[in-house]
């Protein structure tokens, strides 16, 4: 019985210690994941958040000899860039120009897309998988495809051939019609993700909200407006803050539509400031880093302050759109 005893107190003193190795191994792991996921976050951060420093640093430094010591905190602080900047960019009219595109674009695509993404949605009809899969196909066919037949049809815009009729063509190009007319028929920027958005999101809506405005007496496109596009805020909300930001970014086809006026701050910075060194208006002498990193950073704030506003409700937005295969 002893020698039984002693055996049962060694395997629970082994079992103990195996425990004890189980439990330091499962905290050690824990810590080494912990430290892991610090490290790549950081690194992560760095990299999104490095260029953003860099460019404050620059755009506020008022050292335009060059200080070989300055890295971060620049060495004279100063507003100069900035007002450098403003006045090159024609920054107030080229803003107006860039929110006003922008922003009708978006609603315009909003409406667009919608419907027809509700249309693939509930509507079954003849050819409903071939054009759903040309308008997939859109989103990987890059611009450049198409961007000289579109500058033609532009420039000798002809009402869709009624103006063949009556002899007469108008030039769209330097107007917003060259961004607004696509976005009305969605074909604009992006329009093809922005239908898939919303053809997943009415596909997950219940059918029993059509079916009440049915009996209620309402037609397909009431039942569109009054019930169903209501109920697509999050998706609305999504596909706006997307097409927003893609108009305000875009530099290839506004580069191509406007060259004389009405030009984006994405065209205007590349294309007007004449950032080398030199006597700017000011009457001072500047360095092209600096100006530069100024008026990219006053092309930027609008978004910075875009995203600082809406970040709550765009992340609330993807979560409720919840893309559905």
């Amino acid at each position: 019985m002893g020698i039984i005893k002693n055996y049962i107190e060694k395997k629970k003193k082994g079992m103990e210690k195996l425990h004890v190795r189980k439990i330091i191994a499962y905290k050690v792991s824990n810590i080494a994941m912990s430290v892991f996921r610090f490290l790549l976050l950081l690194g992560l951060g760095y990299v999104i958040l490095y260029p953003l420093l860099s460019m404050l640093s620059y755009a506020f430094n008022g050292d335009y000899l060059g200080n070989a010591t300055f890295v971060w905190i620049p060495s004279k602080f100063s507003l100069t860039n900035i007002k450098v900047a403003i006045t090159y960019l024609e920054y107030w009219d080229s803003l107006k120009n860039t929110i006003l595109l922008a922003t009708v674009s978006a609603v315009l695509q909003i409406f667009s897309c919608s419907l027809a993404g509700y249309g693939f949605a509930r509507f079954n009809f003849k050819g409903k998988n071939l054009l759903f899969l040309i308008v997939l196909l859109t989103i990987i066919v890059p611009p450049q495809t198409y961007i000289i037949s579109t500058y033609l049809d532009f420039r000798f815009f002809n009402f869709f051939g009624i103006g063949k009729l009556f002899g007469f063509k108008v030039n769209l190009i330097n107007s917003f019609w060259t961004f607004w007319i696509p976005s009305i028929f969605s074909m604009g920027l992006r329009s093809g993700l922005f239908i898939y958005i919303f053809r997943q999101f009415f596909q997950g809506l219940p059918r029993d909200l059509e079916d009440a405005a049915y009996i209620d007496g309402c037609g397909a496109f009431k039942t569109f407006l009054q019930i169903m596009l209501p109920n697509a805020a999050s998706a609305c909300l999504t596909v706006f803050l997307f097409s927003f930001v893609w108009h305000w970014n875009d530099y290839f086809v506004s580069n191509m539509m406007f060259q004389i006026k009405n030009e984006p701050l994405s065209v205007v910075m590349f294309r007007q400031a004449d950032f080398s060194r030199g006597k700017g208006p000011v009457g001072i002498d500047w360095n092209m880093k600096y100006m530069l990193n100024a008026a990219v950073l006053l092309n930027i704030l609008p978004i910075l302050v875009l995203y600082v506003v809406a970040q709550r409700y765009f992340i609330e937005s993807i979560a409720n759109v919840g893309i559905k295969g």
